[in-house]
């Protein structure tokens, strides 16, 4: 029941810092248009009206980018060092934001505005780099290490097996293990980033060191209450995806499926937000 309650509570504050989602639906948006608009140009100028083109806008296979890989083949390591640096520069983004997400969310009782959000991000950016730092070594060791370990024993039961039936089932319970390994340390990291806003800390090491602790002492809490918001992002996106292959993909048309997107993507702020506002909730529930 407590477990309901600091879901509700979480779902009261999220909405209560609906501005706050908005303005992280923007940033992203402002973000990839910088990153998109050029490749739009470069498809519109030598792709448009070709079949690949179309394909590329209806989304019905993958053959197209192996294409464009052929046909930009000089320029293919460039293309693939414009892609790896914003990417890379979207991670440090997202490290910017969680400092506004989580100190706007701790602060409840002051009124949302913008400079207080940006406020948040810089006043938690490096400390919460560190976090992010120390997470990329624990994602290393689970998928470079325990994942391999699962991979092999799951690979044994594959080469005993007489039907496709048990390499069909094995892969999809691979990939499920992968899925909840992710949601764990994700988790786990949540809550440090969590902890350091609410004990106002900046010392990283100690916080991951203390969360061992508090996540040992209340996992199935914590990790229910983590995938209870985790199945709201996959209905968002089952529904998503359902309605997009309905769309119209042509001319005018596509403002449509594009005005669908980005309902999407504000549905997603909304549950990042929804995440770590139940995390909020809950490590103020059980701090001691």
């Amino acid at each position: 029941m407590k477990i309901l309650n600091t879901f509700e509570k979480g779902f009261q504050t999220t909405n209560q810092r609906l501005k706050m989602v908005v303005y992280l639906w923007l940033i992203n948006f402002i973000y990839s248009v910088l990153i998109v608009t050029p490749v739009y140009f470069l498809i519109k100028k030598d792709l448009s009206g070709s079949l690949m083109a179309d394909q590329i806008i209806k989304g019905t296979g993958l053959l197209w980018l192996g294409d464009i890989i052929y046909k930009y083949q000089d320029l293919f390591p460039a293309l693939v060092g414009w892609f790896l640096v914003p990417g890379i520069f979207f991670m440090l983004l997202y490290v910017f934001l969680y400092g506004g997400i989580i100190g706007r969310i701790a602060a409840q009782d002051e009124k949302m505005k913008m400079t207080s959000f940006l406020a948040d991000c810089s006043k938690y950016f490096f400390t919460f780099l560190r976090v992010f730092l120390i997470s990329l070594v624990a994602y290393l060791v689970v998928f470079g290490g325990i994942h391999s370990i699962i991979s092999a024993l799951f690979n044994l039961w594959k080469k005993s097996a007489s039907t496709e039936w048990p390499l069909i089932l094995s892969s999809i319970l691979e990939f499920l293990i992968l899925v909840l390994l992710f949601s764990i340390v994700r988790m786990f990291f949540d809550y440090v980033r969590v902890s350091l806003v609410v004990e106002k800390s900046k010392k990283t090491i100690r916080a991951t060191l203390l969360n061992v602790t508090f996540i040992g002492k209340r996992f199935f809490k914590a990790w229910f209450l983590y995938l209870l918001v985790g199945l709201i992002t996959v209905f968002f996106g089952v529904i998503y995806l359902a309605v997009y292959q309905l769309l119209p993909k042509i001319g005018i048309l596509l403002i449509v499926g594009f005005i669908w997107q980005q309902t999407y993507v504000l549905s997603r702020m909304w549950t990042k937000t929804l995440f770590y506002s139940t995390e909020y909730h809950f490590f103020n529930l059980h701090k001691e």
